[in-house]
Parts: structure tokens; sequence; C-alpha cells
């Protein structure tokens, strides 16, 4: 009885994100306030090998893998990894981090509710999937548009 009771508590707890349109395709957005320094999200997936899953990248492209150090790697591509959803930011508000194996997203300023979750995927994740269409990002959109806008001045 108090098993059953324990599950239906953890069920009732609010979630601290869901999937949501963002303005590059699918999200993770903030659904309540999310302080800094807190734990957010797991990045689950199979573990493969390091050396496998470079192969891997190198014949479909696979951009959810994510590796973990030299020897691991985390295949996020299963939609069970909702985690798989952070954007890309140059002006991220979380970084993933490494503990005890796990891969793990932290918030690294204070996420207001319905904001996006992002990170900073890195010069050479970005040059890799997103080539000369570069960084798409909301910072990056700003200062392009500003570039242009000066330009016609």
């Amino acid at each position: 009885m108090a098993a059953a009771s324990a599950r239906k508590a953890a069920k009732a707890k609010p979630q601290l994100y869901r999937v949501g349109r963002a303005h590059t395709g699918l999200g993770l957005f903030a659904a309540q306030d999310i302080p800094e320094r807190k734990l957010i999200i797991e990045y689950i997936g199979k573990r493969i090998p390091t050396r496998e899953a470079q192969e891997i990248d190198r014949r479909r492209a696979n951009k959810y893998l994510f590796e973990i150090d030299s020897r691991w790697t985390i295949d996020g591509a299963s939609r069970l990894n909702l985690a798989r959803y952070v954007n890309h930011s140059c002006d991220p508000n979380a970084e993933a981090e490494s503990n005890h194996g796990r891969l793990m997203y932290r918030a690294i300023k204070p996420i207001a509710e319905g904001n996006e979750i992002t990170l900073d995927y890195g010069e050479e994740h970005m040059e890799l999937y997103f080539g000369k269409a570069g960084c798409l990002c909301p910072s990056c959109a700003d200062m392009a548009k500003t570039k242009k806008a000066n330009k016609k001045r």
C-alpha cells in the first residue's frame, strides 16, 4: 500500500521541462522556474565504444552521439531521450556534466518557466552538422539581423 502511494506521489511531482516548438524545430522548455546549478535531465541512450561511435558518425551523421570520454559514447537517438531536444545556443543556460558515468544537464543560470533550455554544442559539432548555414540560435540570429540592417544604411 505504501509503495503504491509513493508511486502516485512521484507521478504527481511536476516536471521541470516539456518538449515544445522552438524556432529551429522541437526544443526542451522549462515547465517551471529552474534555479541555477539544478540538475535538469539525464542524457540517456545505448552506450557504445567511442571508436564505434566515430565510425557510425562518419557513415550516417548521427547528431545524437554524445561522447562521455575516450572509451564511451551515448547514442541518444531514441525518442525516449528527451534530453536530445535541448538545442544549441551561443549564450546557453545549461551545461553537460559527467556524473559517475552518467551525462547530466545542469542549469548554469536561472531559467524562467517557459524559456528554452539550451547548451553550447561547441565549434566542432556546429561545423560538422550546420556547416555554412552556421549557428541559428536567437543571439546569432539577432546579430545577423543587426549586421544586415547596418549594411543597408
